[in-house]
C-alpha cells in the first residue's frame, strides 16, 4: 500500500514539499563533523535530502534506498550525472548492505514504517560501531486540524492510527539500542492558498491514503465538501489556511 501510494505520487511530490525540504536541511544541520568513507540514506523518495548530501559530501558514495520502484527511478533519472549515488529499490525495515556504514541518514519516510521497533533494530545491525544515525521525522501532531476535522465530519471513518508521537518515537529508539547525542522538535505552521489547494498538496504527495489522513473507508462527496468547509472556516490565515506539521531531528550513535 504504500509503495503504490508513493509511486504514484513521484512525478509531483517536490511540487509541494515544502515541509519536507525543511526536514531535510533540519536533518543535514545535525550531521556530525565527519567526512564518511560510505553514506546510506533510508527513504530517498525524488531526493530532496539526497541532494543536500551530494553537496556536503562530494564524491561520497551513497546508497540510496526506497520502498517505492517508481521513487527510485524517478530519482535516478534526475540525478544521474551525480555518480556517486547507487539508487535501490529497499524496504527500511529488513534492507542490509554488504559492510556496515559509518553514517546512515533517512528524512521524511520513517513514520511511515509498520513497525517502528523492528526498523530501528535493523538500521542498528546496519550501522557500523560508534557510526551516526541521522532521523528527521514527521510526529503524531503533524495535520492535527486535518484530523480534527474529520473526526467530526465522519467519526466512524476515522484513520485507525496516527504518526508517532515523540514518546513512541524515543522508546523505540533507546530500545534498538542507540544514544541520542542531539534531539531538534519544531512546529511549523504552513500556509496553503485554500482548504481545496491544502487536500490537493497532501495528495500530490501521498499522504491521503497514509495512516495520518486516510480512514476505514473513504470520505463520500458530501463528507469531502463537508470537510473543505469546516477547515476552511476553522483555519483560515492571511494567506489561505494552515496546517500544521511536527517534527523530530535526531543525532544518534552506536556505542555497542
Amino acid at each position: 500500500m504504500i509503495e503504490k501510494r508513493f509511486s504514484a505520487a513521484a512525478e509531483t511530490y517536490d511540487r509541494h514539499a515544502r515541509p519536507q525540504l525543511s526536514l531535510a536541511r533540519s536533518v543535514c544541520d545535525v550531521l556530525p563533523e565527519i567526512y564518511p568513507e560510505q553514506i546510506l540514506e533510508l527513504g530517498c523518495g525524488t531526493g530532496q535530502l539526497t541532494r543536500l548530501l551530494f553537496d556536503r559530501f562530494p564524491d561520497v558514495p551513497i546508497d540510496a534506498v526506497d520502498l517505492s520502484e517508481k521513487m527510485v527511478e524517478y530519482s535516478r533519472n534526475k540525478f544521474k550525472r551525480f555518480n556517486q549515488a547507487t539508487w535501490i529499490q529497499g524496504d527500511a525495515q529488513t534492507y542490509r548492505g554488504q559492510d556496515p556504514y559509518p553514517l546512515i541518514v533517512s528524512s521524511a519516510a520513517l513514520h511511515w514504517v509498520s513497525d517502528l521497533r523492528k526498523t530501528f533494530e535493523n538500521i542498528f545491525q546496519c550501522l557500523e560501531k560508534d557510526g551516526f544515525f541521522a532521523l528527521g521525522m514527521m510526529l503524531s501532531g503533524t495535520l492535527k486540524e486535518l484530523l480534527a476535522v474529520r473526526q467530526e465530519v465522519a467519526p466512524q471513518k476515522t484513520p485507525a492510527s496516527a504518526l508517532p508521537a515523540l514518546e513512541e518515537l524515543m522508546e523505540n529508539l533507546h530500545a534498538a539500542g542507540f544514544k541520542i547525542l542531539r534531539k531538534k522538535l519544531s512546529e511549523e505552521e504552513v500556509s496553503y492558498r485554500s482548504a481545496t489547494d491544502f487536500l490537493r498538496t497532501i495528495h500530490e504527495q501521498g499522504v491521503t491514503g497514509a495512516k495520518v489522513a486516510s480512514g476505514r473507508e473513504p470520505l463520500n462527496r458530501s463528507e469531502i465538501d463537508r470537510l473543505i468547509e469546516l477547515y476552511q472556516d476553522r483555519y483560515s490565515s492571511a494567506d489561505g489556511v494552515t496546517a500544521t506539521y511536527e517534527t523530530a531531528t535526531l543525532l544518534l550513535t552506536k556505542t555497542s
